[in-house]
Formats: C-alpha cells, structure tokens, sequence
C-alpha cells in the first residue's frame, strides 16, 4: 500500500461529526484541513435515536427536547425518525444530525445501527414498532411488545400514556407538554422552547413580503391565522368573531398591519371572511408550503391563531403569540412568557371532541372583547 494512502487511512478520525465516508468532509473543502492537524474535530461519544411522526405542529413543539439533549449528551450525534412532510421542520438546525423520513432509506439504516438512546415520544403502533426492532443500549418512551400492545418503557413515561387513553384524567392535567416529554425522556427541563431556524434568505423574503404589500411602514404587524387542520375543525373560531375582531382591531389600532393566515381547509372561509370585512386585508393565500408558512409567520409580530401548527411556529420563531383553544387541553400549551392562552369559561372545556352539537360550545362564547385586550395591551405597552 503506498504510503500516503496508508497514512490517510490510518489518521482518519470516522467517530467525528464531520466525518462522511461518500464525501471529503466540510473542513477539509472549505479550509484543506485533515484528520491529522484539524482544530473542527468532534467527537461523537453517543448516539440518539428520537422517534416522532405524529402531525406536523407535533413535531414542530417536539424540538423543544433537543436542547435538553444537548445539554446532557453534548457531544451526541442526534437522528430524527418522522414524516416525510416534516423533514422540512429541521432544515438548518444544527441540532439535529440526521432526519431519516423514507422507510427505503432507514429501514437498512435501522438494522444495521446500534444507538445508546432511543426515545419514542409517540403511543401509536407505527412509532413504537420502530422503537422496539432498534437495537439500542437504553430506550425511555413507548415500545410496541410481542402481542402487539403498546406500552411504556419506563416509569416516568405512565402518566402521559394513562393521559392518552383517559379523557377524565386528560382534563384533569395541569403539565404542559414540555415538561412531560421532558419527564419522560429523563432530562431536566428548563424551560426549553421549540425551536425554527430560518436561512437568511427566508429572513430577507419575510422583510420582503411586508414591504411588497405596502405594510412594512406599520407600526405592528398582526397576523391572524384561522387554521386548526383538518383533525380538530371545533377549534376554529366563528367567521362573526373574527369579523368582529379584525375590524376593531382596524379601528383602533389603524397604524397595525394585518395579516391573514390559513392552510387548504380555511381556503373558503378565509375567501369570505375576507369579502365581509369593510377593509382590504393581505393574505399570502392557503397553499404555502412548510418552509413558506414559516417565512410568512416570521413577518408578523403578533400572532393570533389556535392551538395549531402556527401556534408552535410562532413561539419556535419568537413572536408574540395569544392562542385559543376549546375541545383540547389548555394546560398543555406554553407561549414562554411572550403572549397569552385564552379560552371560555364553558364547563365541557377540554372534551377532546372533533364533533359538537351544542349551540353554546367553546367558541362561540370566547368572547371577542377578551382576544382583543390581549392583543390590544401587546400593542399599548410595546
């Protein structure tokens, strides 16, 4: 063997983060730099494994565990198994090393892979299978058994499994998600948000958007987003409060931008709520891709929009957030001290119901003066 391929062989460093046998690594093309004599070496000393799929706001609030992950295992390499429409979620995050979304691509990566983590956060079948064929030297969160039940792996992973299958218990709950995905998975919480990382791009085309529809001379920029999925219509507020909404927020704030916001399912309602107000008001539109609704959101400064996928976007991108929920758990959610979280006062608050046939329900008595002053003291005291 010559010597210089020996020499390269015997100094590679493969446990580093940088290190990818298919290509020369980053340091090396940027800087001409090699294992032997390279300041950027890492070691990786672990390596995790998280499982989730679930929706996309899901995945978005489940970010909130990578800094507690790093703050315990720093130097662990971190893999992401969800969702092919998720991929997108962590596009720029350093965080995470690898997001594996096609079963063709980690199906073999998955039998061939020894983790010293797993953590699956998910009680669903598909989620749980993956985490019991993984070999791994720990595992915290749920497992799929012989017989086909899923169950948990460890003790503080109970409570949130009794919680998804009790809505009597479910209501009773007063812990936010954080800290039970938090408990689960062993780590301490500290208060750790989601997290979206933009490109500079994305920051230049959100200043842009603004500045093309005539708002980026606005005092504030509100947005409203009117979206709740498909899963939960009953968390969508009426087209008459909304109507009321915007146009006293028009009154009395007239330097305040508004934007309205929607994904496919809202394409209608968004359609006539905006044909019934007596202003002209900007909307991107209902059919934006992940990454799009992101940018878009980035532009606001305050978000009103319920418990939904543009809620955890705009507390992961740091806006002001005031959100409503109703049929779902109100305890669940966390704004991180920058907004509020609003409901009636409805005694079958938190039914967890996708269908609701009384005429006095959870939203159409949240009560438009009570958005308004959360959204109206943002504006006064800023």
């Amino acid at each position: 063997m010559p010597i210089q391929l020996k020499y390269i062989l015997d100094n590679l460093k493969k446990d580093c983060r940088h290190f990818d046998a298919s290509k020369p690594c980053t340091p090396h093309k940027e800087l001409g730099v090699f294992c032997d004599n390279c300041s950027h070496y890492a070691k990786i000393t672990e390596k995790i494994l998280i499982v989730k799929f679930g929706s996309l706001g899901d995945v978005v609030r489940t970010t909130s565990i990578l800094p507690g992950l790093k703050r315990t295992y720093p130097s662990a390499s971190i893999y992401w198994l969800t969702s092919q429409n998720c991929a997108a979620v962590f596009k720029f995050n350093s965080l995470v090393d690898k997001v594996l979304t096609e079963p063709t691509e980690f199906l073999p990566l998955l039998d061939v892979l020894e983790f010293d983590l797993v953590i699956n956060l998910e009680t669903d079948v598909r989620s749980s299978a993956y985490a019991s064929k993984v070999k791994s030297r720990d595992a915290r969160g749920y497992k799929l058994t012989a017989n086909g039940i899923v169950d948990p792996i460890n003790k503080d992973a109970e409570e949130w499994y009794a919680l998804g299958v009790n809505d009597a218990l479910k209501r009773e709950n007063t812990k936010t998600y954080f800290n039970h995905i938090y408990k689960i998975t062993g780590l301490e919480y500290q208060n750790d948000k989601p997290l979206l990382f933009l490109s500079e791009e994305e920051k230049v085309a959100s200043k842009n958007y603004l500045e093309s529809n005539d708002l980026g001379t606005k005092e504030f920029i509100i947005g409203i987003n009117t979206g709740s999925g498909a899963r939960w219509p009953l968390k969508k507020w009426t087209m008459g409060h909304y109507r009321e909404l915007l146009e006293k927020i028009n009154s009395t704030f007239p330097s305040v931008g508004l934007i309205l916001f929607g994904g496919p399912e809202e394409e209608k309602f968004n359609q006539d709520l905006i044909a019934s107000l007596t202003f002209p008001i900007v909307t991107p539109g209902t059919k934006n891709s992940l990454r799009e609704f992101i940018t878009y959101i980035n532009s606001v400064d305050i978000l009103l929009t319920p418990d939904s996928l543009a809620l955890h976007i705009g507390v992961a991108v740091n806006k002001y957030v005031v959100t409503y929920t109703g049929p779902t758990s109100f305890t669940e959610l966390d704004v991180f001290g920058r907004g509020a979280i609003v409901h009636s006062d409805i005694d079958c608050l938190c039914c967890y119901l996708n269908q609701c046939n009384k005429e006095v329900n959870c939203m159409n008595t949240l009560k438009v003066d009570t958005v308004f002053k959360e959204i109206a003291d943002f504006v006064r005291k800023t």
